[in-house]
């Protein structure tokens, strides 16, 4: 490391795209075999091995080091971590971004409190996951919804179109900014330039959630969508753990432009982050940037060659579970680009919710997947996966027709409601609802009382119901079969829902 001119140690970080600040620090903090009377208890594992060490192994606990007094100084002086940011935002094109080790889930959150304040109005497309609303809840911010495209045949909530969005914002000229989720569960992306237009022509800010979409702004594939960054989005949310090679829970929030008060950013982030921030966590953001930076085309070149060759042997060696196509969903309305790396196959067509295939697959066969819905599994295909992986699952698949299949179509579940169906009125803000006095009531007698929790299908984690908005019959119709036929529900106190959490009359 070196002394520098007042005689204490030198930073161990350089400002170059092919180093990794954090995990620089780290190496030479350990190198030095300090003895650290601070946090972590376990010391590293000096002296007790932690149990965590028996399955992640001992560096696990030796790489576990606090930010300041360890991998930075007391007061930050080496500018570890802020490095680090500095180096994610020159890679994927920002003015500034930040580092969450509590992932998309917290980036979403502060954005939203970061760009509206209680009683302030964000338009907001209705297919946000449920931690969009969680930010509404805390920020205060009354949502001017704007609902996505749903395709009926497909009974899938893609995105917004920007005329929809232009609408909605000239309907509410007092918002404060807009929100979309793009690209959605099942690799579809919104146009975002055009919406981005949309937003700015009136003088406010686009947030986009990409969680799905962080690899786009370090890719440039020409299969993949464009990321958001590059098409004017003004603060972007990423996984990294999504999409890039970073440890799971991190995620990384992006400034696109100076309509954001970096300020309030700072403030915001602060108020959600936490002050014991995993160094563990935080330099595997840092590794997945260098990689990326490196290696990133080739490795999501072979992402996209795993997933199309999938989709052929899918069609040429299991007909009988057809694979929506990438041009069956980029003709729909609003739809600028499709991920190809999410395959969507039907299972229907034999006799078979996607719930029943996945465990039979998960059982049988040892195989995950992303998706389970009542009529398909989705496979997310990463770069990851080669040749064998494929293989494995192609030929899993085959073997779930020739043994479950029950030789018809359709599985007696469904037709889904619409989304428009669905859609309910909001009877008051998500925090007033979420803080307000309630009960829990049998959810018969909940249709038409105003919920206080968030009702949450997952997949793909978009609240049915969010607090504020009015219970239907037709929603609580539809909150039934899902959990029958194998739906897991978030958000709620009754996760049977055979009782839902309202607001108390009066």
């Amino acid at each position: 490391m070196g002394i520098d001119k007042d005689g204490r140690l030198r930073s161990p970080v350089a400002h170059d795209q092919d180093t990794v600040p954090i995990a620089d620090a780290m190496e030479a903090y350990l190198a030095q075999d300090r003895v650290a009377f601070s946090i972590p208890a376990h010391s590293g594992g000096r002296t007790v091995r932690p149990e965590f060490a028996r399955w992640t192994g001992p560096d696990t606990a030796r790489y576990d080091l606090p930010l300041g007094h360890g991998v930075d100084t007391r007061n930050r002086a080496w500018h570890v971590q802020s490095t680090a940011q500095e180096l994610f935002a020159e890679a994927v094109g920002a003015r500034q971004t930040l580092f969450s080790t509590n992932g998309s889930s917290m980036s979403a959150r502060v954005a939203i409190m970061t760009v509206a304040g209680p009683g302030e109005t964000i338009v907001m497309a209705r297919n946000g996951h449920k931690s969009a609303i969680a930010g509404l809840v805390l920020s205060g911010a009354r949502p001017a919804w704007v609902d996505p495209v749903y395709d009926d045949d497909l009974e899938v909530a893609l995105g917004p179109t920007a005329e929809d969005v232009a609408a909605t914002l000239d309907a509410n000229p007092d918002a404060r900014a807009a929100m979309i989720f793009t690209p959605s569960y099942y690799g579809t992306a919104a146009d975002v330039a055009a919406i981005a237009d949309a937003c700015h022509d009136r003088g406010v800010p686009l947030v986009t959630d990409d969680a799905w979409g962080l690899d786009y702004a370090l890719s440039g594939h020409p299969d993949l969508p464009e990321g958001a960054l590059r098409q004017g989005a003004d603060l972007v949310i990423g996984s990294v753990h999504k999409s890039l090679t970073g440890l799971q829970q991190t995620s990384v929030l992006s400034v696109g432009s100076d309509r954001i008060d970096a300020e309030r950013l700072q403030l915001c982030f602060e108020l959600e982050e936490s002050t014991s921030v995993s160094t563990l966590l935080l330099s595997s953001i840092d590794g997945a940037r260098r990689q990326f930076v490196r290696e990133g085309k080739a490795l999501l070149e072979g992402a996209v060659r795993s997933a199309h060759a999938l989709r052929r042997r899918l069609a040429a060696e299991v007909p009988e579970l057809p694979v929506v196509p990438v041009e069956r969903f980029g003709r729909l309305p609003g739809v600028a680009g499709v991920d190809p790396t999410h395959v969507l196959i039907e299972t229907e067509g034999i006799g078979l919710t996607g719930y029943a295939a996945d465990d039979w697959l998960r059982d049988e066969r040892q195989i995950d997947l992303e998706l389970a819905d009542h009529r398909r599994i989705m496979a997310l295909v990463t770069f990851a996966h080669g040749e064998e992986e494929v293989d494995r699952l192609v030929r899993a698949l085959r073997d779930l027709v020739d043994t479950q299949g029950r030789g018809r179509s359709g599985t007696g579940v469904g037709p889904w409601p619409s989304r428009a169906a669905l859609r309910t009125a909001q009877a008051t803000t998500p925090r007033d609802a979420f803080f307000g006095r309630a009960e829990l009531v049998d959810a018969d007698a909940a249709i038409g009382r105003i919920s206080a929790e968030l009702v949450t299908p997952y997949p793909p984690g978009i609240p049915v119901l969010a607090p504020g908005e009015r219970v239907s019959a037709e929603i609580v119709r539809y909150l039934r079969e899902f959990v029958a036929v194998g739906g897991f529900v978030e958000g709620t106190t009754d996760q049977g829902l055979r009782r839902l959490r309202v607001l108390r009359d009066g």
